[in-house]
């Protein structure tokens, strides 16, 4: 089994739903907060081109290129950082080590007019190949 995004932030933040999530059982799709965040994604940065999927593996919000590539993912609210940041880290250690491109991680949070910029180091990468050991395939 491919290791998504989403599997990385349910093991950051529940490993019950990871359990859940691992095995098909998903009952979370219609939930309201979880439908609303759709609606955020679909309106929030109009002219991006969104859900960039890499490998059938990781889709990434959107990605804007500059100075350097940056990788966005779009949340409803700043309520589960640690599983966020884990998730969007795993989008870079995928891009460098599957792909071998740098890249910087920006989450946006549209309805409280907030980001936080996000860097793969040496021990956030750690910390994602731990988490990937321990991810059940």
């Amino acid at each position: 089994m491919k290791i998504t995004g989403v599997m990385v932030q349910y093991y950051a933040t529940c490993k019950r739903e990871l359990w859940f999530f691992a095995h098909g059982i998903n009952q979370n799709y219609e939930d309201e907060n979880i439908l609303i965040g759709r609606w955020m994604h679909k309106k929030s940065f109009e002219q991006e081109k969104k859900s960039i999927l890499i490998d059938n593996t990781i889709s990434i919000d959107f990605i804007k290129r500059g100075k350097e590539l940056l990788v966005f993912e779009l949340k409803k609210s700043s309520k589960l950082p640690i599983g966020v940041r884990m998730q969007i880290l795993y989008y870079l250690w995928y891009l460098k080590k599957k792909k071998g491109i740098n890249a910087k991680g920006i989450i946006s949070y549209p309805k409280e007019k907030r980001r936080e910029e996000v860097v793969l180091g040496e021990m956030e990468q750690k910390r994602i190949e731990q988490a990937l050991k321990e991810i059940p395939e």
